[in-house]
C-alpha cells in the first residue's frame, strides 16, 4: 500500500476524507446526545487540513499544518471522550 503512495493521490484523499468523516455516521444511532458539538468541531479539523494536506509543496510547511489539523482534530477528540464518557460513565444508564 505504501509503495505506491505516489501513484493513487485521489485513494489517499477519499481515504483521509472517510477517516474524518464516516465516524459521524455513528452519530445517528446514538440516544444520548452529549459531545456531538465536540466530536463535530474534532471532525472540521480533519476535513478542513485536507487543504493543507493537497497543498503540499504549493504552501510552506504545509505537510507540518496538516499534523497540526490532525493533532487538534484527536485531542478535540479526546477531550469528548473524557468528559463524556469517562466523567459521566457512572451516572450514563443504558437503554436496552
Amino acid at each position: 500500500v505504501f509503495f505506491f503512495h505516489e501513484r493513487y493521490k485521489l485513494v489517499e484523499l477519499m481515504g483521509y476524507v472517510a477517516m474524518g468523516t464516516l465516524p459521524a455516521l455513528v452519530i445517528l444511532s446514538m440516544v444520548e446526545r452529549a459531545g456531538v458539538c465536540e466530536l463535530a468541531v474534532g471532525g472540521v479539523f480533519y476535513v478542513v487540513g485536507v487543504v493543507f494536506f493537497k497543498s503540499d509543496g504549493l504552501v510552506p510547511f504545509a505537510h507540518a499544518i496538516w499534523h497540526l489539523f490532525v493533532a487538534v482534530g484527536a485531542g478535540v477528540h479526546y477531550y469528548a471522550i473524557w468528559r463524556y464518557l469517562y466523567l459521566l460513565g457512572p451516572q450514563l444508564q443504558i437503554s436496552r
